[in-house]
């Protein structure tokens, strides 16, 4: 491609109106279904994300095996993704996702009826967990692309960073939400009903995609070329985008710790199952309110100032988890990384929706899925394998590099600003 497409790394220069409020945008009947939906499913995703961690290891006692459940569940987004992806440019973007998710819902209930039917002991392993995780995983592999797609369409443009923002805040509630639903139905009706719960979870969201009505867009014009080569030859044509997907990969391998050596971090101070869900928690929790404030920060900083920002954030708290000698420390440590996890993600997702052009937005925000989290298998079996061989606080050292790694990538982009339109602060 002979030219690229400016990118605003803040809203300013042609806003129509004010930006609504997050109440507003909350009580809108595009965007509030959406979002609640959105909430209840991810909450449900936590609670078998915590759910399956600690049946895992309390099952096989190898954090290499806990890893094997995250390796389960993202391996798909490299595979099927991409192609997802430009599926997703020809297609009902709303209708594409709520088939992935029913075909999520469906493994989430297979697991759920055979744990309440015969007990988790009767399992013989953890093969049935990471079996039914490949099930979520590839319909979150199909679902993603439409899913981060689709935000640009139920906002007005000056809505955008906003409506990433609160998408965003979905995730992280459901990090809080999740986890901690997680801890008391383990302790209270054991695994086999969290199992059940998060089944059920997935209804909030296939009802909200069947009563949301998409927004009218101006038309695009459309490529000749609808394959998924189009979209990586246009990552590789515009170095700028190339390197926002390396920062919002650094990003999601940092966050892996949360879950596969958060077991074993617990451990480590004498803590089990419940300490890992108020450590998952506790990263959501304060992941929150830093998705609330992350529009208004973008609009006032710069949304590569806010990622840069939030990739430091997670370095610093990684490293006190890491070196914590006590529980409450760690905690607090998961809370620093879950607040810099989201100002890194929103700010760099920021930039990159509003650069790519309408016509290719699927394909690459499938390629955003690839790097978000199609290198969790990877990091999981690094960081799982690390933590076997050379102890968990050793491993978590592997995360802080990365996450070190996403502020200079930040750097570079912001050394590329005058290559960029609307970055100064207004």
């Amino acid at each position: 491609m002979s030219s690229m497409p400016p990118c605003p790394d803040a809203p300013g220069d042609a806003d129509r109106h004010v930006p609504r409020t997050t109440r507003q945008l909350l009580t809108d009947h595009t965007f509030g279904p959406w979002f609640w939906g959105l909430l209840v499913s991810n909450s449900g995703n936590w609670l078998f994300n915590v759910t399956a961690a600690v049946v895992v290891f309390e099952l096989t006692g190898s954090a290499l095996q806990v890893g094997l459940v995250s390796i389960a569940q993202f391996l798909p987004l490299v595979l099927v993704s991409p192609f997802a992806g430009a599926l997703s440019d020809r297609v009902d973007r709303r209708k594409l996702l709520l088939v992935s998710v029913l075909v999520s819902a469906a493994a989430a209930t297979a697991l759920a009826v055979a744990a309440l039917a015969v007990g988790l002991e009767a399992f013989g392993g953890a093969w049935p967990v990471i079996t039914a995780a490949a099930g979520v995983g590839i319909g979150q592999a199909v679902a993603i692309p439409s899913l981060t797609a689709l935000v640009p369409d139920l906002v007005e443009d000056v809505d955008l960073e906003s409506g990433i923002a609160l998408t965003s805040l979905t995730f992280n509630v459901g990090r809080a939400l999740g986890p901690a639903a997680s801890g008391v139905v383990l302790a209270t009706f054991g695994a086999e009903v969290a199992f059940a719960v998060n089944a059920a979870s997935f209804l909030a969201l296939i009802v909200a995609l069947l009563v949301i009505r998409i927004r009218e867009r101006a038309a695009v014009a459309t490529t000749a070329d609808r394959s998924v080569r189009a979209g990586i030859r246009y990552v590789r044509a515009d170095r700028v985008v190339l390197l926002l997907l390396v920062a919002v990969g650094a990003t999601g391998f940092a966050a892996d710790p949360m879950i596969t050596l958060a077991p074993p971090l617990a451990a480590e101070v004498g803590g089990g199952g419940t300490l890992v869900a108020i450590l998952v928690s506790a990263f959501g929790i304060a992941a929150a309110p830093a998705s609330i404030v992350s529009g208004r920060l973008q609009r006032r900083l710069g949304s590569l100032t806010v990622g840069g920002i939030g990739t430091g954030a997670m370095a610093a708290g990684l490293t006190a988890a890491a070196v914590a000698p006590v529980a409450a420390a760690m905690v607090v440590g998961f809370a620093l990384t879950g607040a810099g996890f989201v100002l890194a993600l929103t700010g760099f997702t920021s930039v990159l929706q509003r650069r790519i052009p309408d016509e290719l937005r699927g394909r690459i925000m499938a390629l955003w899925s690839v790097a978000f989290l199609g290198n969790r298998p990877f990091a999981a079996a690094l960081d799982g394998a690390a933590a076997d061989l050379v102890g968990v606080r050793w491993a978590m050292s592997i995360a802080i590099a990365v996450a070190l790694g996403g502020v200079v990538v930040a750097r570079i982009l912001q050394r590329r600003q005058a290559h960029l339109v609307g970055d100064a602060s207004p």
